[in-house]
């Protein structure tokens, strides 16, 4: 499992690691931010230092998505992210908030999964079931990778940008 994410209070990131007191499997967080001491304490106040590893801030971070199976954005409030639309076009499938733009990316279901925000477990439920799943995990990244192709095209989103400038 994996996010991309600045390590700001809105990002939910404490939220994702209370998740994998319940998950077996592994978190990498990539990013860094002010939040990190307190996300230190959690990690290891709930002894998963085994488990959850903060890698820090890494440059062009997306051509470490296909690394992950799973790209989790726990948000608890969010404009449009951009991490979330880069994880979809590697296909990966994606666990998503419903905050923000997420419910207007994320087809539940469909094209990856939404779960109530600050919901710890919630995020560990869907996460579980979708490693659990294999296929319902591909047919979710293909799903993921289309909506992006055909929905939110890079030329188009400039295209739009640049028509409110």
């Amino acid at each position: 499992m994996g996010t991309v994410a600045n390590f700001y209070p809105a990002k939910g990131l404490q939220y994702l690691i209370g998740a994998f007191a319940d998950i077996n499997a592994k978190l990498i967080v990539i990013g860094d931010g002010p939040e990190r001491v307190n996300l230190e304490l959690q990690i290891k106040d709930l002894e998963l230092q085994n488990k959850v590893f903060l890698i820090g801030h890494l440059n062009e971070a997306y051509k470490y998505l296909p690394a992950f199976d799973v790209f989790v954005l726990s948000s608890v409030k969010e404009g449009f992210p951009w991490s979330l639309l880069e994880a979809m076009s590697a296909k990966l499938p994606v666990v998503g908030t419903a905050v923000g733009a997420n419910p207007e990316i994320i087809e539940n279901e469909k094209n990856g999964m939404l779960v109530p925000p600050a919901d710890p477990n919630a995020l560990a439920e869907t996460i579980t079931k979708l490693l659990a799943n294999e296929a319902l995990r591909r047919e979710l990244g293909i799903q993921a990778h289309q909506t992006v192709l055909h929905k939110f095209p890079l030329r188009r989103m400039l295209e739009q940008v640049e028509a409110i400038l």
